[in-house]
């Protein structure tokens, strides 16, 4: 049987996006969040997590000031500060602020998908394990070539951290379609912005939790599948 994680990016973002993401937990098939822990609706959000147990939660790390962001392509590219002690100490500073609202982290991942810059991406798994998150987020296509994406997977296994195998970048037709064991699917379901209005009606699409069941696809959160070591 195949198993999917819908996970919503931008959880805390502002208010817009926590009212998406919830109504897409409760009325569709959004089954984990990704939290900013220092944005205007970070402590909105951590209100709603908690009236909404059954909603997956992690850790959204957001260290774009440490980069150059393409927003049209919605990832960073180059590092501007290469003070690595920085950047682990801001880290640090996230995760701890994130696990003193109370929750468990059951993943971690980055706005613009600055945790696979093959610079940090080392510094985020053993923080990661040491404050025993048990998943992380990897996607092979983010690295210059197959060697650096095996040399990052390798990375991550030391550190004892697993991912999908499987990454989705979005909704397109036919994805949840495609083959794998374990998928995360990665969504922005909101309101206010075209884009993330169309995510959100993705989500909430009345026959989807339906074709999962037909289709042998259990949904699940990262610690029905990954659990916490």
């Amino acid at each position: 049987m195949k198993k999917i994680i819908v996970n919503a990016d931008d959880f805390g973002y502002r208010e817009s996006i926590n009212k998406g993401i919830v109504l897409a937990h409760k009325n569709g098939v959004v089954s984990s969040a990704s939290l900013f822990v220092d944005r205007e609706g970070t402590d909105e959000a951590v209100g709603l997590a908690k009236e909404n147990p059954s909603l997956g939660m992690g850790i959204h790390l957001d260290l774009d000031r440490f980069f150059t962001v393409d927003h049209a392509m919605g990832v960073v590219t180059e590092l501007i500060n290469a003070d690595l002690e920085a950047v682990k100490g801001e880290i640090r500073r996230q995760i701890e602020k994130y696990l003193a609202f109370g929750f468990s982290a059951d993943h971690v991942n980055s706005h613009h998908h600055a945790h696979l810059n093959a610079q940090l991406f080392p510094l985020v798994c053993a923080m990661a394990q040491e404050y025993k998150i048990p998943a992380i987020r990897f996607l092979c296509n983010h690295f210059v070539n197959d060697a650096e994406c095996d040399r990052m997977r390798a990375i991550a296994q030391k550190h004892l951290l697993s991912f999908a195998d499987h990454f989705i970048e979005g909704w397109y037709w036919g994805n949840v379609d495609e083959p794998f064991v374990v998928a995360e699917l990665m969504t922005h379901p909101g309101y206010g912005e075209l884009w993330r209005e169309a995510e959100l009606a993705h989500c909430c699409q009345p026959p989807l939790k339906q074709y999962f069941i037909d289709n042998k696809i259990d949904l699940l959160r990262f610690s029905d599948i990954y659990p916490q070591k």
